[in-house]
């Protein structure tokens, strides 16, 4: 199934019209040289750099796989663009162990990215995030493209194909305070045909997601709307149920958020109780619109 963007593409079209323009006289600056000037070294013949002593935040990850601590960081995604008036670079990697053959179905290589500008002539990291996912069954690479997330905003959607899932899952990348966040993540496509076919319990079900910007509400970011349709199988009720959503998100901290959502924070953050000797009495504040009076 398709994802469409339908307010991305003309922004999309506008920037790279200023990249072609702006990086003709912008220095050059390959995916070698980004890589270099991340990890410190860069193969030219195979195309990857060699990432040693690996960091990573959570210490079980390094008891597969990566018990090395060593990976192999290639490029997947390098692409240029204008955004806030500077040249930049929106470069995605993936990084597989040095030691074993990676291309099994819990082989899901580490996904990062890094944005790189362009100040004074000179190439800068501008925000990265090297541990965003794992993810890509078989060290399968996704199906990358940089989108318009807001008012003169880039970030990347990236979809992943599940072979034995059988589904489409969906990711939407964006820089959020000199890092690279995982803003919003979702299914996009899923069958059980599989499952339904060699066995007499399950119902067949599918369902698709159709997913858009809209830039009618104020903000820096373009809000979020999610349509999903179709029927899904819920194993703890043994049934085909059907789906038939429509969402609207909001980023909010690094996040994409639903409206029901910001509304409860609105709600908690707003309303306070003031305890009494005869009961307790909830004061809502008048600057939430969401809020509403609760008798006690």
């Amino acid at each position: 199934m398709k994802t469409y963007f339908k307010v991305a593409a003309g922004a999309i079209a506008l920037s790279f019209f200023w990249v072609m323009l702006s990086f003709a006289q912008t220095p050059s600056f390959s995916e070698g040289q980004a890589l270099k000037m991340i990890y410190g070294n860069y193969d030219s013949a195979n195309k990857y750099a060699l990432w040693k002593n690996i960091p990573f935040p959570d210490k079980k990850d390094a008891d597969g796989y990566f018990e090395e601590k060593k990976g192999f960081v290639s490029a997947i995604f390098f692409q240029p663009y204008f955004e806030d008036g500077k040249n930049k670079i929106f470069l995605l990697t993936k990084t597989i162990p040095t030691n074993i053959p990676f291309d099994c179905h819990a082989c899901l290589p580490l996904i990062g990215a890094t944005v790189f500008v362009n100040n004074k002539e000179q190439w800068e990291i501008e925000a990265k995030n090297q541990f965003i996912m794992y993810d890509g069954e078989y060290g399968e690479l996704p199906t990358v493209k940089l989108i318009a997330v807001g008012k003169d905003k880039f970030g990347l959607s990236l979809e992943f194909e599940h072979v034995v899932v059988r589904d489409k899952e969906l990711n939407i990348l964006i820089l959020y305070k000199n890092s690279i966040v995982n803003a919003y993540n979702t299914v996009i496509y899923y069958e059980n045909f599989n499952d339904c076919e060699f066995s007499k319990t399950i119902q067949c079900a599918a369902y698709t997601a159709s997913i858009d910007f809209d830039k009618s509400i104020k903000g820096s970011f373009y809000s979020l709307k999610v349509k999903k349709f179709g029927t899904i199988y819920r194993y703890k009720k043994e049934k085909a149920m059907p789906i038939d959503k429509a969402m609207t998100y909001q980023f909010r901290s690094g996040r994409y958020k639903s409206i029901s959502q910001i509304r409860k924070r609105l709600e908690s953050s707003n309303i306070v109780v003031e305890k009494k000797n005869t009961g307790n009495a909830a004061f809502v504040s008048k600057d939430n619109p969401y809020s509403q009076a609760k008798g006690g």
